[in-house]
């Protein structure tokens, strides 16, 4: 771990001061160690920011919402956090905001899976509408494995996204110089 801390303060530095370094690939002991230490989802109740998720259905049988904090340099845009429902390609119903909506109508039950992202944290909600009792059969399965998955597809998607945004001083470099004040 301590060679992995210096190699990347000295890249930081070069990265500064000349504006190009390479970023080291971490062995696999030291992504073992940094695994488990990432910030955990937590549950919370389905915003009443995204406007998309409340209004998908007009009666909901099921809800949940995992919310973790935007680290800096994150993207803020929500289409950069589909990558949460990855092996999946669900259409996408809607976008407005900082929301995109994905979902898909089926013949048991309906599901919508919203994600909302605003300058301090992203929420990845699920929101499910059973149609019958093949969707009651199948819902009462999923749901048990449900909040494990969501819970680990946005923890890996937002260690990726975080583990690959720009250091700050790239983001101080890409950042444009403030104006002169006007001379008197």
């Amino acid at each position: 771990m301590h060679d992995t801390v210096v190699e990347e303060l000295f890249d930081n530095a070069e990265r500064a001061a000349a504006g190009t370094a390479t970023n080291p690939r971490w062995s696999p002991w030291v992504r073992l160690l940094h695994r488990p230490m990432w910030e955990r989802a937590a549950a919370t109740d389905v915003p009443t920011g995204p406007r998309l998720a409340c209004a998908a259905f007009d009666r909901t049988h099921y809800s949940d919402a995992w919310r973790m904090t935007m680290r800096p340099g994150m993207p803020r845009d929500p289409e950069s956090w589909r990558g949460v429902l990855r092996g999946a390609s669900f259409p996408v119903v809607g976008r407005e905001g900082g929301e995109v909506l994905l979902g898909e109508n089926a013949g048991h039950l309906d599901f919508r899976a919203s994600i909302f992202v605003d300058d301090r944290q992203v929420t990845l909600g699920t929101v499910v509408r059973i149609r019958n009792w093949h969707g009651r059969l199948y819902w009462a399965v999923v749901k048990r494995v449900h909040p494990f998955m969501a819970r680990t597809m946005l923890r890996r998607v937002h260690r990726r996204l975080a583990l690959t945004a720009p250091s700050a001083a790239e983001r101080a470099r890409s950042a444009p110089f403030p104006a002169a004040p006007p001379r008197s």
